[in-house]
């Protein structure tokens, strides 16, 4: 099936590895320009040089909390592809830590990451959208923003961004740019804190999957990545301001 994304412009932040990367691969499978940002240097140039072989890709070290940046990447990307039609916010971290461990540069650092530059590059790119007649947003969120769990940080932080999506969609429906959320469960991912944890401790890989995943493993990057293919695609068309969990019937939210 053509899924209509050849030819166009994707924006996917935190792109250097694991979920990022896999989302950017199938993108760019697709046929579609890519434009990656990360905070490491070398393995976003990895990442570029993997993903130029299947059609032209750039990448943008920057930090996505800091204002300055995020416009750079997007008049960057612009000015290298004529605009952009797909947004990937993908970028996010997680600090544990009980309330009274927490300081409030804490909260503030998590809600920077994973809310606010979200925030500020849906504004930077939606007036690029419109000028072409539309486009999809996609924020990557978690079943810990749909349902109690995570790091009270990631949990807050990931609610408000599901939240934020849904009324950013009514607010961009009759510009043709739709706006989603996918919710990843625990995704094992190469380098990822599920290696590191199952790794350091056998014991703990074996109960919880016996306890939180029915089908006996965790999910793959790719297995998210083709949902973000999906909603990218213009045959999406209908599909806006939606919440759709990626995790293999980990989470127990009937919402």
């Amino acid at each position: 099936m053509d899924l209509g994304l050849t030819g166009k412009v994707a924006m996917v932040s935190g792109a250097s590895r694991g979920l990022g990367r896999a989302m950017a691969h199938a993108l760019a499978d697709e046929g579609m320009h890519l434009s990656i940002c990360a905070r490491t240097r070398d393995a976003l140039n990895e990442a570029v040089v993997e993903l130029s072989r299947a059609g032209s890709a750039v990448g943008f070290v920057g930090d996505l909390t800091r204002p300055e940046d995020a416009q750079q990447w997007v008049d960057e990307t612009v000015a290298r592809f004529g605009g952009v039609d797909v947004l990937v916010n993908n970028a996010g971290a997680a600090r544990p830590g009980a309330l009274a461990e927490l300081p409030e540069s804490a909260w503030q650092g998590e809600f920077d990451l994973n809310l606010f530059a979200p925030v500020r590059l849906a504004r930077l790119c939606a007036a690029q959208m419109e000028r072409r007649g539309g486009g999809s947003i996609i924020n990557i969120g978690s079943i810990y923003g749909r349902e109690s769990g995570g790091p009270l940080t990631y949990n807050a932080s990931k609610a408000a961004l599901h939240s934020f999506t849904k009324m950013l969609a009514r607010e961009f429906a009759p510009k043709k740019i739709r706006v989603n959320t996918i919710a990843p469960g625990s995704i094992l991912a190469p380098g990822g804190i599920w290696e590191q944890s199952f790794r350091e401790n056998p014991a703990f890989e074996k109960d919880f999957i016996s306890h939180e995943m029915p089908a006996g493993r965790l999910g793959r990057p790719d297995e998210v990545a083709y949902a973000v293919v999906m909603l990218a695609s213009p045959r999406a068309s209908w599909i806006t301001g939606a919440n759709i969990p990626v995790d293999g019937a980990q989470g127990r939210s009937i919402l």
